[in-house]
This record gives structure tokens, C-alpha cells and sequence, in this order.
């Protein structure tokens, strides 16, 4: 007991406390759409420092200011070309959009994530990256449910939010 409450009082990323986590590890199956025999129990909480919401919030903001920034570099550099129509203009910033975080999270991270010393990786296997096709579907999962997507936060053991669930994701600062 005395260990968990060392633990706990430990900081957490950015000097951010590390709330209290009382709950159930997640069940996990080997096999989709079977159930298991015996379900394995996974709480990464013990050997990954685990980001707060304000934490992962922060990386997003900066992100979203990054791909801001981009869209007025590419837009700038358009309109020095000339002629190009606006519905161009249009698509090439939701291309901006849409495919910023997923290139960058299957490739390593985002630039919000590396300035918060965040990383999403593999649930279950948390030493490896996701593949573009898992970091694209947690993208449109985030972008659709926006900031309801994160509401699992501070109900799941893991800090895993929905599109991290859907995904197979976690997000995770470094080891303890």
C-alpha cells in the first residue's frame, strides 16, 4: 500500500499531480470476438508514466496551432504561384488536416506530442508504434467525436480515451 501511495504521489508529465486511480485493469482478449478463458489484465499505469488530460490537451493545441501555421505557409505560397482557385486552397488544408497526425503518430510522434514528451504506441505492445492504418482510424475517431473522445480519461485505469480504445492505442509518456 505504501508503494501505490508513493506512486501516486509521484509527478506526472509537466509537473502536472498524478490524480488518484482507483480502479479495475482493463480486460483484455487475445482473440476478437471470442471470449477468453481467463481474460489477461493490463495496467500499464505501473510502468508508464501516464499523461493527464491537460497534458494530452496541450499536445493537441499545439499541434492544432502547427497545422494552422502550415495551412497559411501553403496557402502563401499558392497565392505567390496565382491563379489557383479557392476550392484548392480548401482541400489542400483539410488534406493538412486530415493527414497530420496520422503520418507523424505512425511515424514516431506529432510536434505537440515530442514538446508534452508524449508518445502513442501499440496497447498491447506498447515498445512498438502504431501502423498508419490504426493511427488513421484513432484520427477520425478524434476528429468525430472531438472532445467527447476523451471523456474515458478519467474512467479507465490506462487513461485511454475512445479513439485510443478504437484504435488499439495508448498514449504514454515514458517509463518509470
Amino acid at each position: 500500500m505504501k508503494e501505490s501511495e508513493e506512486f501516486t504521489k509521484k509527478k506526472d508529465v509537466q509537473d502536472q499531480e498524478a490524480p488518484l486511480v482507483y480502479l479495475k485493469t482493463e480486460e483484455l482478449n487475445e482473440k476478437p470476438g471470442e471470449p477468453a478463458e481467463k481474460p489477461e489484465k493490463i495496467d500499464y499505469s505501473k510502468v508508464y508514466v501516464l499523461p493527464t488530460i491537460k497534458a494530452r490537451y496541450t499536445s493537441m493545441l499545439i499541434d492544432v496551432l502547427i497545422i494552422v501555421l502550415l495551412s497559411i505557409g501553403i496557402t502563401s505560397l499558392i497565392e505567390r504561384v496565382g491563379g489557383v482557385p479557392g476550392f484548392v486552397k480548401g482541400i489542400l488544408f483539410i488534406v493538412v488536416v486530415l493527414l497530420y497526425e496520422p503520418i507523424l503518430v505512425s511515424s514516431g510522434t506529432t510536434i505537440g506530442q515530442l514538446i508534452m514528451n508524449l508518445r502513442v504506441r501499440n496497447f498491447k505492445q506498447p515498445d512498438k508504434k502504431l501502423t498508419i492504418q490504426s493511427a488513421i482510424l484513432r484520427s477520425a475517431v478524434k476528429i468525430f467525436l472531438g472532445w467527447l473522445s476523451f471523456v474515458t480519461i478519467t474512467f479507465n485505469v490506462n487513461r485511454r480515451a475512445i479513439h485510443d480504445m478504437a484504435s488499439g492505442s495508448i498514449v504514454i509518456s515514458n517509463k518509470i
